[in-house]
């Protein structure tokens, strides 16, 4: 006899049961995060992120009744309608190819903004029943565990982090436009008599305000105890502690002041930092190098000019936002 009883497969009702559970789970769940996200935009977590979000990833933007630009640090603070501190791709465009690259001149800049333009561009602030309420902020950028130093001023913003309540700290990787820096190799700089001694030299046109960074590399080793020895300026000669630093850069990174002892190998980098100051007349000044037991280019060389070969340099570094109520 047939059984023509409804029935309902083990496995439907599995299924169903199961959908039934996720869709349950979903309804409760959605909310709840809705919820925790409101919340959180005006929490320490969210200001702090946003802040530093802002700070690597936007170039910021200034605007008049006429015109309007990402070049917001070359305009009145009364224009400034958001700051960021990404390097310009297109000043005419809200948008950068190039987030987490910070532009020197905007983080300078940054630097001068007074305390109240400073809390109001970024939104360090909270709005509470019609009050207005400023967080406490630590803004830093650091390398090797130490403020780094654009124009001679440590970038660090804000006040110390207070140990006796609660803050909300958001770091980022950057690299940090510092200067500029010319890369010479020994091959190329003429060997030029100057002042009864022969130098390998390079021109530099002025005005320059700025401090001026060469790299000499590839050195033509001639004798056993090669080094550097002076370096001159349109023939009158530097002092290495007010005027100029000298340091060597080994192939493994080392990094070592070399004075006038200092040995120097065929695969080391020598450096040379210009302090700015020393270029400031419109003319065109005539580096002469001094080292020993190292030979350069042949005379017939032409001198080369330090602007031609001049590149951006970027640090690695570390960008850090604090807050606090």
């Amino acid at each position: 006899m047939v059984d023509d009883r409804g029935q309902i497969a083990i496995d439907f009702l599995l299924g169903i049961s199961l959908f039934l559970i996720a869709l349950i789970f979903t309804v409760q769940f959605i909310p709840g995060m809705s919820m925790a996200g409101s919340a959180r935009e005006g929490s320490l977590d969210y200001t702090a992120y946003r802040t530093a979000t802002i700070l690597v990833e936007d170039t910021g933007w200034w605007g008049n009744n006429t015109s309007s630009g990402t070049d917001w640090e070359s305009h009145p603070t009364d224009n400034i309608e958001r700051i960021g501190l990404a390097v310009d791709d297109d000043p005419t465009s809200r948008l950068t190819n190039s987030p987490n690259i910070l532009s020197k001149n905007k983080t300078t800049q940054l630097m001068l903004l007074n305390e109240n333009d400073l809390t109001e561009t970024l939104g360090l602030y909270n709005q509470v029943d019609n009050t207005h309420f400023s967080y406490g902020y630590n803004i830093s950028i650091t390398k090797n565990n130490a403020p780094l130093v654009l124009n001679n001023t440590p970038v660090l913003l804000g006040e110390t982090v207070p140990y006796d309540r609660e803050t909300s700290k958001i770091t980022r990787i950057v690299l940090v436009e510092t200067g500029t820096i010319a890369d010479f190799s020994g091959e190329e700089l003429p060997m030029k008599a100057a002042n009864q001694e022969e130098y390998p030299l390079i021109d530099i046109t002025g005005p320059l305000n700025e401090e001026v960074t060469l790299y000499i590399s590839n050195f033509n080793i001639t004798g056993g105890d090669p080094g550097f020895k002076k370096l001159r300026l349109d023939g009158a000669p530097l002092s290495e502690v007010s005027d100029y630093l000298a340091y060597k850069i080994s192939p493994n990174g080392t990094i070592e002041i070399i004075g006038t002892t200092g040995k120097i190998d065929n695969d080391d980098v020598v450096a040379f930092v210009i302090y700015q100051g020393i270029l400031t007349g419109s003319q065109t000044y005539q580096l002469e190098f001094q080292f020993k037991d190292i030979e350069f280019g042949p005379t017939s060389l032409p001198v080369p000019e330090y602007q031609d070969v001049l590149t951006t340099y970027y640090e690695p570094a570390y960008l850090t936002v604090e807050v606090w109520n």
